[in-house]
């Protein structure tokens, strides 16, 4: 009885994964050259996201998560089923550029946090007034922050400024 239940439990171990399913290919973008408006097809050819629905994309792959433009509504992460996961912040006029797996995004309210790329799960959520792109492990956020404007472009000036992990647990009180 003992090697028959062993034997039972071989076989459910490691015939699990075989149950699970694969995951799926990653969608093609595809745009039209007249009006860049842009459609997805599944690696069999059909399309999933028929061209009108989003005017732009800045995701050649869609694996997971796609950041796409709609008209009226602006740029936003979205999953295969269409779901808006977040808005991404707009920098150098487009979606911010994606830095150590993540990039910024930002809330009705205008505060910003940050997005995991691959999943398109929020892992820093919008709290910050300010706040740069990861660079070695850390990012710069602000508080009690304005916008200041000079010739070309915008600053930031904050009351605090501080590091944060990609956690987004402080890994400083304040610097300056």
């Amino acid at each position: 009885m003992r090697n028959f239940l062993t034997g039972w439990w071989a076989v459910v171990v490691v015939g699990l994964p075989a149950c699970q399913a694969a995951p799926e290919p990653p969608w093609r973008l595809v745009q039209r050259p007249t009006d860049e408006a842009c459609a997805y097809v599944s690696a069999a050819g059909d399309t999933v996201i028929p061209f009108g629905r989003y005017d732009r994309s800045v995701t050649e792959r869609f694996d997971r998560v796609a950041i796409v433009h709609r008209v009226g509504t602006g740029w936003v992460g979205i999953d295969r089923q269409e779901r808006v996961l977040f808005h991404p912040y707009l920098f150098d006029n487009g979606p911010d550029y994606p830095a150590e797996g993540v990039l910024r995004i930002v809330n009705a309210a205008g505060l910003l946090g940050y997005a995991d790329t691959a999943t398109g799960r929020v892992v820093v959520p919008p709290r910050y007034e300010a706040a740069f792109p990861f660079e070695k492990g850390r990012a710069r956020v602000g508080r009690g922050c304005h916008t200041e404007q000079a010739v070309e472009h915008s600053y930031w000036t904050c009351a605090t400024w501080s590091y944060i992990n990609h956690q987004g647990q402080a890994l400083t009180d304040s610097i300056r």
